[in-house]
């Protein structure tokens, strides 16, 4: 009896010793996490699919990325609908197609969060956004760690991160607005921190046509001299980052962009239109003392894209 009496006082001990030693393991903060995250981006290499999902559009991409020499190359092929791949090395972008008779170059690849700011350090927004670790996950049979960015004002989109607990790379994201997910993107398969044979990045479209996303960094955007219209209301927050062409502004706070365009030429006979994709809001309308068209293309809500498109005007010299 005092054996075993001596074997359920030791594993009580034990039992209740469990709690105590969870809680003295260190608890790693949000900052450590958003800095590991934005390192894994840029410097891990991983090659692996992840699903991409806004409203009704359902994509599937193998994405390979190496950084090496202090230089990133990045290849993600579509899997499904049309045959398309994107090639980006450093701040070059070029998308190819399969040689078609029906080819839209003037688009935007979605490439899910890696088009977003995640590779920067997140937590220099704090004043926009609440940052928090919400617990541990599993994504892609990987253990994972889960954040969670909150606006602080309903004019923004908040995220939901699950990051590898161990690189720190994205693994899956969620777009929120109001506890509704707009916006879903998971890897389904990652194989992270191994050596990437270069016929990774070989194309494998023939004759393919192809198109630049994104100016190379030796060239030198344009800057619109003397803006003949100007944005009068922006969400806290966001400011100008880009007005390379006379008719084209791009804001952001750092995390969310849009755009603002203004059609020139003939007066457009549309009203005020409305749609959006996902998180992806597009709003047309006329310039108000003006037969100028206004379009705002962003992943802001609706309300917000609506105000900004309102207080456009033109600038009187």
């Amino acid at each position: 009896m005092a054996k075993s009496n001596l074997r359920h006082t030791c594993l009580l001990l034990l039992l209740a010793g469990l709690p105590f030693l969870a809680q003295a393991e260190p608890t790693k903060d949000v900052g450590y996490w958003l800095e590991k995250m934005g390192r894994a981006l840029k410097e891990e290499s991983y090659e692996g699919i992840f699903t991409y999902m806004r409203g009704y559009q359902f994509d599937t991409v193998k994405i390979v990325h190496e950084f090496d020499d202090g230089k990133e190359i990045e290849r993600l092929l579509s899997l499904n609908g049309e045959q398309r791949e994107v090639i980006r090395e450093g701040d070059r972008v070029v998308c190819r197609h399969a040689k078609s008779d029906h080819i839209d170059l003037d688009h935007e690849v979605p490439l899910g969060p890696f088009t977003h700011a995640f590779n920067e350090n997140l937590s220099n927004y704090q004043a926009l956004y609440d940052f928090a670790v919400l617990g541990k996950d599993r994504v892609a049979g990987r253990p994972a760690v889960k954040l969670s960015i909150t606006p602080k004002n309903n004019d923004r989109y908040g995220y939901r991160l699950w990051l590898d607990e161990k690189t720190g790379l994205l693994l899956q994201s969620h777009l929120v607005n109001r506890g509704r997910v707009l916006e879903v993107f998971q890897f389904s398969r990652v194989d992270i921190g191994h050596p990437i044979d270069a016929s990774h990045f070989a194309s494998t479209l023939d004759n393919a046509v192809e198109h630049v996303l994104s100016p190379a960094e030796s060239e030198s955007p344009q800057i619109a001299a003397r803006p003949d219209w100007r944005v009068a209301w922006l969400p806290r927050g966001f400011r100008l980052v880009n007005n390379g062409t006379p008719n084209r502004m791009l804001y952001s706070d750092g995390i969310a962009t849009f755009s603002v365009f203004i059609e020139r030429g003939a007066p457009s006979q549309l009203g005020e239109l409305i749609t959006h994709m996902g998180g992806t809001v597009v709003i047309t309308r006329r310039m108000k003392d003006s037969a100028q068209q206004i379009t705002v293309v962003g992943e802001v809500p609706v309300d917000t894209a609506k105000k900004v498109a309102e207080s456009v005007e033109p600038v009187i010299y």
